[in-house]
């Protein structure tokens, strides 16, 4: 491109009938108008200060000016127009992939998954009593094979979790809690999730289900585990419902530094809140992600790009 020629952005904002231009120094203000006219139609260009540019006016600077259309270009119009029409169908594909890829359900992991994530976090946070493995939550010591490696991120999801969240490895400790099953059950089903408490540095449990509060945690553990289920031996644990775990932040032993991934747990959180308002169990008040009447294409974007990784400071 020579000197005679305009150097446009490749931000070129769109804002009713204006575009905003850069130009290389030096370029002729003539030779601007020509290609500007030609480009979008009839108009005027301003320097930063208002002044209109005109044929006689001196070579530009590398400011930033703007150019006003005088009339309606049929053609720009008709290609915005277009542009509108294809980024409704880019929103209305990448909402059913939100809707129903990226979705927090029940769903099994490999046992070799589930084995070396546990062995992670036993190191990293696991305490035992008797034998017994004691759930981040309740802190209470019930049987190892009832407190489950829960993965904050599901491993299903495991191919873009480099993309979305800048680490590599599905399982790692940061990835996941030792929670007792019928917690973790109910986190992987979105009845639940964990918000982050700036003030107190603590991640606080809490119930989205509203017909979960009256119900036990062993009761709900037994259902959904069937034969498997170890009961545990404190009558604390046995009597433990929903509304005892709601508000109440997970524990970490003393002087472990490890902590989830905030941006993973906001990310289910998110979710989660979203599928409890569809529910009719809560009305929606989240914006630590992201905004709710920002484009699912741009959620979507946002989720796989490394620049989600930022999203939460860690």
């Amino acid at each position: 491109m020579s000197d005679e020629s305009a150097q446009v952005s490749e931000n070129i904002i769109l804002v009713c009938d204006s575009v905003v231009l850069k130009f290389r120094a030096g370029t002729s203000s003539k030779a601007i108008l020509a290609r500007a006219k030609d480009k979008w139609g009839p108009g005027t260009i301003t320097d930063n200060e208002g002044y209109e540019v005109t044929d006689e006016s001196p070579v530009l600077a590398t400011d930033q000016y703007e150019y006003q259309r005088s009339s309606a270009n049929p053609d720009l119009i008709a290609r915005i127009a277009d542009l509108e029409e294809q980024r409704q169908l880019d929103d209305g594909l990448a909402r059913k992939l939100y809707d129903n890829v990226f979705r927090y359900s029940e769903s099994k992991i490999s046992k070799s998954s589930n084995r070396k994530l546990k062995g992670r976090l036993k190191a990293a946070y696991g305490k035992t009593v008797q034998g017994k493995l004691v759930c981040m939550l309740t802190s209470e010591a019930v049987p190892s094979k009832t407190v489950i490696a829960a993965h904050l991120y599901k491993s299903s999801w495991a191919v873009f979790v480099e993309l979305a969240l800048g680490f590599s490895d599905i399982d790692d400790v940061r990835n996941g809690l030792l929670l007792w099953k019928p917690i973790e059950h109910a986190f992987d089903t979105a009845q639940m999730c964990f918000t982050y408490d700036t003030q107190h540095n603590s991640f606080v449990a809490r119930v989205l289900n509203p017909a979960l509060l009256t119900e036990k945690l062993s009761s709900y553990g037994q259902r959904v585990m069937g034969a498997s289920w170890a009961a545990p031996s404190s009558a604390r644990a046995m009597t433990l419902t929903f509304a005892d775990i709601d508000n109440v932040a997970l524990s970490f032993p003393l002087g472990c530094e490890v902590r989830p991934y905030k941006r993973v747990l906001c990310y289910q959180a998110h979710l989660a809140q979203r599928e409890a308002a569809k529910q009719g169990w809560i009305q929606i008040n989240f914006d630590d992600f992201w905004s709710e009447d920002e484009p699912y294409v741009a959620k979507v974007q946002h989720w796989l790009s490394k620049q989600t990784a930022n999203a939460y400071g860690e």
